[in-house]
């Protein structure tokens, strides 16, 4: 069977035929369509099979832990998403994000994170169908899965580590409860606006998000206010 190396491997478009690759030029048999998609569905599983068990022996090595490391300092990003809605108990909810884009060419990589993570999903990039991005969200799994690995694979050779560290601590205070505490709430939205470049790129200014805290009511009491998921866009 031929092994499948990231360099050539392209998840989304596999063409093998009987472990070959094929060109441009390869002449096959002509077959039935029944029997065409058997083939290829049998192919996908082959190379699909060869690329987790490819992926499940590089993660235990660390030389390609510190390579997942350094892709992520260059091409993820950790943020916390601010979501909006009159059923929160305070109107808001804050949550952590860890994510890492790529070609789709590259997709082995984002899921060598999804592997090593256990948890997460792999998806194509909003209003692009060529970049792909892999997510994980919630404390709960960025506490036990992802903060290590950034502590021993990125953080020492990081140019963010105050970002990091912002990051870091609005993390452990969600894991705490903080939210539920309006004064403690506000504080954490003060540390996100202040992780994420004082707001920007977020799509409601601070104020406003302190506005919904304070009176929830009053603020959605207004036909002209929209509810939704604003997330930061800032490394």
């Amino acid at each position: 069977m031929t092994k499948v190396s990231y360099k050539n491997f392209n998840l989304l478009i596999p063409h093998v035929y009987q472990g070959v690759r094929l060109n441009s030029n390869t002449s096959l048999p002509k077959l039935s369509n029944q029997q065409g998609v058997q083939m290829q569905t049998n192919s996908n599983i082959n190379i699909q099979a060869n690329l987790i068990s490819k992926i499940k022996e590089d993660i235990t090595n660390p030389n390609y832990l510190y390579y997942l490391g350094g892709f992520f300092e260059g091409e993820g990003s950790c943020s916390v998403s601010i979501s909006v809605d009159p059923k929160f108990k305070f109107g808001i909810n804050l949550q952590s994000v860890f994510n890492v884009s790529q070609h789709k060419n590259g997709i082995a990589l984002l899921y060598s994170y999804k592997e090593l993570f256990g948890a997460g999903s792999v998806v194509a990039k909003s209003g692009s169908d060529i970049v792909m991005v892999y997510t994980i969200k919630g404390y709960k799994h960025i506490i036990s899965r992802v903060l290590p690995f950034l502590e021993t694979y990125v953080q020492p050779f990081s140019c963010k580590k105050k970002e990091y560290e912002l990051f870091k601590q609005l993390v452990i205070m969600s894991s705490e409860g903080k939210q539920k505490d309006k004064d403690t709430l506000i504080k954490m939205v003060e540390l996100a606006y202040t992780y994420s470049g004082k707001g920007k790129g977020r799509k409601r200014s601070l104020d406003e998000i302190l506005e919904i805290i304070n009176d929830k009511e009053k603020y959605f009491s207004s036909s002209s206010k929209d509810i939704g998921i604003e997330i930061d866009k800032d490394k």
